[in-house]
């Protein structure tokens, strides 16, 4: 048996074939390109890549899953409001499904995500946050957390600042604008600083930087934590991955206001913050166990 999960992101493409133990036999990568022609190109190309590599055809795969940014109507095969992949309305399945012999099953790529962090944490009680080009979560409870329209975890456009920077929703001062890679890589030349290298910087512009996206995060983890209290706070993403010095520095942070406030106890959500050993296979490995039927987590068996 042989599944396959590609993930469409906002910056990159990702592609993996499963084994019946859920163990990649096959990868590719490679940069998304945007507009509906660029992401039914850019699947394809990941699609064909990973059958080539696994040695089959495209019609040979038992599973297929597909995770996508945006609003998910997953009965119809729909993505809508994928800002960051200029995508208004796509029927996604629709028109890739000749290409398979199997039923697609089409997901939100973060909510896919949660479920192979459910998968690789054994929990069904974990959040993900994504600090990718956008900023999105999505979370196990004993099940998969949907919300009205799939659209439960859409925290990137959450105003943290009515004068801040204009977002590309129409509002200012969106977590996305603050932390998002969207933003952020843009802002870091501007300013003449390295992302990846901030923590080493003297400067203070550096620090000013630093300190601004360092509490932003762990507000961000805060309000997660308190609205969910799940056992494992998964940080993933490009602007996590892209500089070590984040986690650490949120922990630091949490644990600092926690020694001035009494309530609530943020050095344990300190301690419930981590990075899954697998983050940067983990969105496409989710898009495959979701393809398998595991759409609302991953149950150990």
């Amino acid at each position: 048996m042989l599944s396959l999960g590609i993930d469409i992101g906002a910056t990159k493409a990702h592609g993996v074939a499963l084994d019946k133990d859920n163990q990649i036999v096959a990868e590719s990568a490679m940069f998304t390109r945007r507009g509906e022609v660029g992401v039914l190109g850019v699947l394809m190309d990941i699609a064909n890549s990973v059958a080539d590599k696994a040695g089959i055809g495209l019609r040979d795969f038992d599973a297929v899953g597909i995770g996508i940014p945006g609003i998910v109507n997953r009965k119809e095969g729909v993505v809508a409001s994928a800002v960051n992949l200029q995508i208004e309305r796509m029927p996604l399945i629709k028109q890739i499904s000749k290409h398979f012999s199997v039923p697609i099953r089409l997901d939100n790529d973060v909510k896919a995500t949660v479920v192979a962090a459910g998968m690789l944490l054994e929990s069904l009680s974990v959040t993900y946050v994504n600090f990718g080009t956008g900023v999105s979560s999505a979370t196990l409870a004993g099940r998969l957390i949907r919300g009205r329209d799939n659209m439960a975890g859409e925290i990137g456009h959450i105003s943290l600042d009515k004068d801040g920077e204009p977002c590309r929703c129409g509002q200012r001062g969106c977590i996305e604008t603050i932390v998002g890679g969207v933003y952020l890589a843009p802002r870091m030349d501007f300013l003449g600083l390295d992302w990846m290298k901030l923590d080493k910087d003297p400067s203070l512009i550096a620090k000013s930087a630093r300190d601004q996206a360092v509490c932003v995060i762990a507000r961000v983890v805060s309000y997660i934590a308190l609205g969910y209290a799940s056992d494992h706070l998964v940080l993933g993403g490009g602007v996590i991955q892209a500089a070590p010095w984040v986690i650490p520095a949120v922990k630091e942070h949490l644990c600092s206001v926690g020694e001035r406030a009494s309530f609530p106890p943020y050095d344990q959500i300190a301690e419930a913050v981590t990075v899954l050993d697998k983050d940067l296979q983990a969105p496409a490995i989710g898009c495959a166990l979701i393809g398998q039927g595991w759409t609302e987590g991953f149950k150990t068996r």
